[in-house]
């Protein structure tokens, strides 16, 4: 007769993710519960309540996203998505800033800035790709 061992106790690490993670879950879900009630009957009361809940939302993705790159491990089903999706944010960033940047330049400069901003929307147009194939993957 074996005896198998107990699994040893989440990190604080993996709780404190997992529970960001279902804090995430949970204002999805109802966002999207209030988004149908919006959809039938757009009260005043519930416009705001779900302008809210997109805030509540959104920062509970940034809270998240924080916490996997921070504590989380690579070899994690969903790092990968997270670290790529931070990337993609950071070159959106970018972009905004290197377009109105462009405009300023002197011609010459202007020019090769252009080649760099098309250079950049390539690579991260890579990095959205990867992310539909690490979510696929997960899924």
């Amino acid at each position: 007769m074996s005896e198998s061992t107990p699994a040893p106790p989440p990190s604080i690490a993996e709780s404190l993710i997992s529970s960001r993670l279902l804090v995430l879950q949970s204002k999805r879900l109802m966002l999207a519960s209030l988004e149908r009630r919006l959809q039938n009957e757009a009260l005043e009361s519930l416009i705001g309540r779900a302008d809210r809940l997109r805030e509540e939302t959104a920062n509970a993705q940034e809270q998240y996203s924080a916490s996997m790159l921070k504590w989380g491990s690579p070899e994690r089903a969903g790092y990968w998505p997270v670290a790529y999706s931070r990337l993609v944010e950071t070159a959106d960033r970018l972009f905004t800033k290197m377009r109105r940047a462009v405009v300023d330049m002197p011609p010459a400069e202007r020019f090769q800035l252009a080649a760099e901003v098309e250079m950049l929307e390539v690579l991260v147009e890579g990095w959205r790709e990867a992310i539909r194939a690490s979510v696929i993957a997960v899924a």
